[in-house]
């Protein structure tokens, strides 16, 4: 007999549950190694209802703020799928920029050309930044970075409850995710540095050596040596490094999410 008002209760608020599983959806899909497509759609829809499930009983979530019609109803639906998307596309956002290095680092040795298939995001990615993201992606796995990630999301309906976030016309917003950018573009070239400046100097030393030597064919020996050169530095320097660039991107990507909570929030949730 217990069970009946419990039953009761979940059918008086089963639009709070769906707005959750809204908001859970919309963050999935941009989540990284969760929203890879190699992942089956039924998993990840049941484990989206898992989680919104997890958090509706939580007691976090009470109430949603709207306009009590329908129209007001479908434009919290909305509202609550732009909010979702904008916390999970940071984390893609910051993630992917491993992907970015890697094209400058396979420009660099003269692997532009040169592409695989991706398994989890079944795109087209760099030779150099397929290896990175996959080694990544592991870690992010193995050392608990995806159940932090859910832990701060799980905390965002608490600072940010249903129907409040303040999306449209936030220029700190805007600028936030601008700046993101601009930050995005800064690391994956701290990433590629050390082999696209390794590469640059040999291309001045190979300057020089054709001004000096004309007769000497660059394109013969300039090839092969960069390959050389750029393949020793991603297995000896890269790689072994590659737990301080998952650091790195980890919380660049874990403060961008911290911050557009805070940003999305409403003022009297935002903690001084």
């Amino acid at each position: 007999m217990e069970l009946i008002p419990l039953f009761i209760n979940f059918l008086n608020n089963v639009d709070v549950l769906m707005l959750i599983l809204v908001r859970v959806s919309a963050f999935l899909i941009f989540m990284p190694v969760l929203s890879g497509m190699a992942i089956p759609v039924q998993f990840r829809l049941f484990f989206a209802f898992v989680l919104s499930v997890a958090i509706f009983t939580s007691g976090n979530v009470t109430t949603a703020v709207f306009n009590d019609t329908v129209s007001g109803f479908v434009m919290l639906i909305v509202a609550e799928v732009i909010t979702g998307a904008v916390m999970g596309y940071i984390l893609f956002f910051v993630f992917n920029l491993i992907i970015f290095a890697g094209h400058y680092m396979d420009f660099s040795m003269g692997f532009a050309m040169v592409n695989v298939m991706d398994p989890i995001q079944q795109i087209q990615v760099p030779v150099a930044g397929n290896l990175l993201f996959m080694t990544v992606s592991a870690l992010l796995v193995v050392m608990g970075g995806l159940h932090v990630f859910m832990s701060v999301f799980f905390d965002s309906f608490r600072l940010v409850p249903l129907g409040t976030a303040f999306i449209i016309g936030n220029a700190p917003l805007v600028e936030f995710m601008l700046w993101t950018f601009v930050g995005f573009v800064i690391l994956a070239l701290q990433i590629a540095l050390p082999l696209m400046g390794t590469v640059l100097l040999i291309d001045v030393c190979l300057g020089i050596m054709v001004k000096s030597v004309p007769q000497m064919n660059v394109f013969v020996i300039g090839m092969p040596l960069k390959v050389l050169v750029g393949l020793t530095l991603v297995y000896s320097v890269i790689i072994p490094n590659t737990g301080a660039i998952y650091n790195n991107v980890f919380d660049v990507a874990l403060e961008g999410m911290a911050s557009v909570i805070e940003g999305i929030a409403p003022y009297d949730n935002v903690t001084p």
